[in-house]
């Protein structure tokens, strides 16, 4: 699989993603510091990580394409749910920072406080812009993902995050330009924090995905076998049953795990008659073979003869 030259596009996304996302931070601080909207800079932060999580996913992706060595006997795909890790954690504090002013400026004001006023002239051009540059992206992202076989998830979560920001970018645009039409109904006092309670909105909404990335990442890095999801498990059971049939052996366990595109599974299994060792390195990469298929991405494989189940407590 590595092999296949699809690296090349997932570099080639990941410099177009740097590109577009450093474009995009860069206006985002222009027309904040023209209109002195808030929202604009809680945008141009988020897509500013962006940027940089695009530069240092490169080098990670690079690493992760190595193979195995005595420094990383099992591989440098580690580094990837560590690189998510880090990226999450930034977004979070950039939301924090975002809510915690926000709500600042929303309580300044109802204790009589002056909040000062948002030029929106211009900010029409501004936010058509952005939807059509994370739209553009979340193609670049996405395509890229799938031509590389759906296998790595530094590019599918920068996809989502590109097609969140599209939302984002264009729910801000309404909702702020769109203030103004308050004037004059019963919601008129809400006009001058109008860009606060966005924040706030905006915030809350952009908390789901960072929250959840994380918990996936931990899980990996953590090395949970709950980074494989029940169904596929049992669907990479079904298919090196075949393979152990022939060899004469009865699956006991198949203990899997996967850190950022490689998966990494051990069969234990239980032989009816002795095998040489040249038998077992066949079934290993017969159970290989297999698992690749099934997965489409690296697996690193072992396979252990054994009667005894590798959990305590645990039945065949």
């Amino acid at each position: 699989m590595q092999g296949s030259g699809l690296p090349n596009s997932e570099v080639s996304a990941l410099q177009l993603g740097t590109l577009g996302n450093a474009v995009g931070a860069a206006a985002a601080l222009v027309f904040y510091l023209r209109s002195g909207s808030d929202a604009l800079l809680l945008d141009g932060l988020y897509t500013a990580v962006m940027a940089g999580a695009s530069v240092i996913a490169a080098q990670v992706n690079r690493a992760a394409l190595q193979p195995r060595s005595r420094a990383y006997p099992f591989g440098a795909s580690g580094q990837e749910p560590l690189y998510v890790l880090f990226r999450t954690l930034v977004l979070l504090g950039i939301i924090a920072f975002a809510m915690v002013s926000a709500a600042g400026k929303v309580i300044s004001y109802l204790q009589g406080g002056s909040i000062p006023t948002v030029r929106l002239d211009g900010l029409g051009w501004y936010f058509s812009a952005m939807v059509l540059l994370n739209l553009w992206l979340w193609q670049v992202f996405a395509g890229s993902w799938k031509r590389c076989g759906g296998n790595n998830s530094m590019l599918r979560g920068m996809a989502f995050s590109a097609r969140f920001d599209a939302l984002i970018s264009a729910g801000t645009g309404i909702a702020l330009l769109g203030s103004p039409l308050l004037l004059g109904t019963p919601l008129a006092p809400l006009v001058p924090i109008a860009d606060a309670l966005l924040v706030l909105v905006l915030s809350l909404a952009l908390l789901g995905e960072p929250i959840a990335i994380l918990k996936d990442a931990v899980t990996e890095a953590a090395g949970s076998s709950r980074s494989i999801p029940a169904d596929l498990q049992s669907l990479c059971c079904d298919a090196i049953n075949p393979a152990l049939a022939l060899h004469d052996c009865a699956l006991i366990e198949l203990a899997m795990i996967r850190l950022g595109r490689t998966f990494t599974a051990v069969a234990y299994v239980e032989p009816v008659f002795a095998m040489t060792a040249t038998q077992v390195d066949g079934l290993r990469l017969a159970v290989e073979q297999d698992l690749v298929r099934i997965l489409k991405t690296a697996v690193l494989c072992e396979v252990i003869p054994t009667a005894i189940h590798p959990y305590p407590g645990a039945t065949n």
